[in-house]
């Protein structure tokens, strides 16, 4: 059998490969046709662009690893004209064995000190680390000679990530952490209103039908040199090549995002792409006996939700739709698993053509000469389904995408919502389902009863961050307060609250020791509980459902009803 030139291409995304990490310095081929252009490029080049006009300054592009650093000042620095600009790409480097990473900065940044900022002709782009940045701008040596470059930086590390670094006429800032990996678009009339331009872009560069395609240009070598057409990295990019299957795979990483907190880098998308067109043991596969055994599991749609070592299919594994349990789900799994083929109408007659025909084909032949595989031949014809039409099987998902829209809108409804979810919830927390508003449990809890203070909750405006300009500059969480006559009661919600909260309204019993976010809301409560004037009225919960109100009349005695 042929040796599969695709796969050596796709070696490039993997992070083993020497591509993987760049050092700034070089703009190659290759990179030059993976270059996808960001919202941040345009914004550098602007920066740039002030500095010159300014006569000379510093403009520092903070980030993370592996966020495209040093591949944005590769591509800067071949189409941009800069004059005598310089780049410095490696914050993390020392020049010298007796010298720190900080002394090293500190000698490429003299002529940015305070005293010569105004007077220097010189531009340096600085490409720096978050945490490198932190410890430079907490040397006592910048501190005292570098007010300016502190000033404008120390914003970055305020706790209301709203607040943006202060740009001078000689110093700017730039933040890859004020962008999504994605899009959110608040006046769309969907019910999934996100989109990522970035990730569907990179894939587009992948499959495209071009003869600069690398990707490509392997794929049609493999086939004319009769590379097994049931090869597994063949039939992968085949379904990579189609439209729906790239929309899922975007939507998944989207919501795996907001869901789990997943940070994704360019560097680990890459590698991702990798992982699922390139079966881990391909090379076992190809030159053993591992196709009868193991055909689903090399396939695209197994090795998206697989969970493997990369962190974003680690995500996407808890979405794999068949951990999600449904009626729905049943049926179909019932279905499939009675089946001599793939169901006629299971899949669309356009999914159908679209779908690579030797996969069909080998597919039917396992449901007609495999029985004993039906488990496996059913779970990958559901997934396959899956992944050709995006759904998410997570109502709160949806509820929460809704909600952030009306609050970017500055929605009063979908305001009063959110305050709602949680005035109801707080009793709740504390395992009582009396239905009464305004109610908040008291520091004394038992088994057989618990007390709760009235508490008149006055809840203020919603504070979010959306961008009109760049749909991908946003948070994915909003702030909440109340107000009392001696100050506010501050509640971040984000995601994982918000999915707490709604679990909690639906029934489930509240365990303390559960996670971060009941402990978050458990801290919420208890600046409550601080506000609360027990003067009035209590309220007594038994273990047996009954209610005991304490209350004082106008004449002062204590009334029980």
């Amino acid at each position: 059998m042929a040796a599969s030139q695709l796969k050596a291409v796709f070696l490039h995304l993997s992070q083993h490969s020497v591509d993987s990490v760049q050092n700034g310095n070089a703009f190659t081929n290759w990179d030059e046709y993976m270059h996808v252009e960001r919202p941040i490029e345009s914004k550098l080049k602007e920066k740039m662009e002030e500095i010159d006009n300014a006569g000379g300054g510093i403009v520092l592009l903070v980030g993370s690893a592996g966020d495209g650093k040093s591949h944005l000042i590769s591509c800067i620095k071949k189409v941009s004209d800069w004059g005598d600009g310089c780049f410095y790409n490696d914050a993390t480097a020392s020049s010298s064995p007796k010298k720190t990473a900080i002394d090293t900065l500190k000698e490429a940044l003299v002529e940015f000190k305070d005293e010569n900022l105004y007077k220097t002709t010189k531009k340096l782009v600085l490409a720096i680390n978050l945490g490198k940045l932190n410890a430079l701008i907490d040397d006592d040596d910048i501190k005292t000679d570098y007010k300016e470059i502190v000033n404008s930086t120390l914003p970055i590390f305020d706790d209301d990530d709203t607040t943006p670094p202060i740009n001078t006429e000689r110093v700017k800032v730039i933040m890859f952490t004020d962008e999504q990996a994605f899009e959110f678009f608040a006046n769309s009339s969907s019910d999934i209103p996100v989109a990522s331009d970035f990730l569907s872009n990179i894939i587009k560069k992948v499959v495209s039908e071009t003869i600069d395609n690398p990707f490509y240009t392997a794929y049609t070598a493999d086939i004319a040199s009769g590379v097994n057409p049931k090869d597994p990295i063949i039939l992968n990019y085949e379904l990579l090549r189609i439209p729906d299957v790239q929309n899922t795979i975007v939507q998944t990483i989207i919501e795996a995002i907001v869901r789990y907190k997943l940070f994704i880098t360019p560097r680990e998308f890459l590698d991702f792409l990798y992982s699922i067109i390139v079966y881990p043991h391909y090379d076992e596969y190809i030159d053993g006996h591992k196709e009868k055994k193991e055909f689903f599991e090399a396939l695209l749609p197994s090795l998206l939700y697989c969970g493997r070592e990369n962190m974003i299919q680690k995500a996407i594994g808890k979405l794999d739709p068949l951990k999600q349990s449904s009626t729905e789900h049943d049926r179909q799994l019932s279905v499939l698993f009675t089946s001599y083929s793939i169901p006629p109408s299971y899949l669309t007659e356009q999914q159908k053509s679209e779908l690579p025909k030797e996969l069909l084909k080998r597919t039917n032949e396992f449901y007609a000469n495999n029985g004993r595989d039906i488990e496996r031949t059913t779970k990958f014809v559901f997934r396959l389904k899956h992944i050709l039409s995006y759904h998410t099987e997570s109502e709160v998902y949806k509820s929460y995408l809704a909600l952030l829209k009306g609050i970017f809108n500055k929605d009063v409804h979908k305001m009063q919502e959110i305050y709602d979810v949680v005035a109801k919830a707080i009793p709740r927390h504390y395992g009582s389902y009396y239905e009464k508003s305004n109610m908040v449990p008291l520091n004394i809890q038992g088994g057989r009863y618990r007390l709760f203070g009235s508490l008149q909750l006055k809840p203020e405006p919603v504070k979010s961050y959306h961008s009109d300009l760049y749909k991908n500059e946003f948070l994915m969480r909003f702030d909440m307060s109340w107000k009392f006559p001696d100050g506010s009661v501050p509640l971040r919600m984000d995601f994982q609250l918000y999915s707490y909260l709604n679990e909690l309204n639906r029934g489930k019993l509240a365990l303390s020791y559960e996670n971060e976010k009941d402990l978050a809301f458990s801290r919420f409560v208890r600046k409550l509980v601080e506000k609360c004037n027990c003067e009035q009225e209590i309220t007594v919960v038994r273990f047996d459902s009954s209610v005991l109100e304490l209350s004082e009349s106008s004449f002062g005695n204590i009334q029980l009803q």
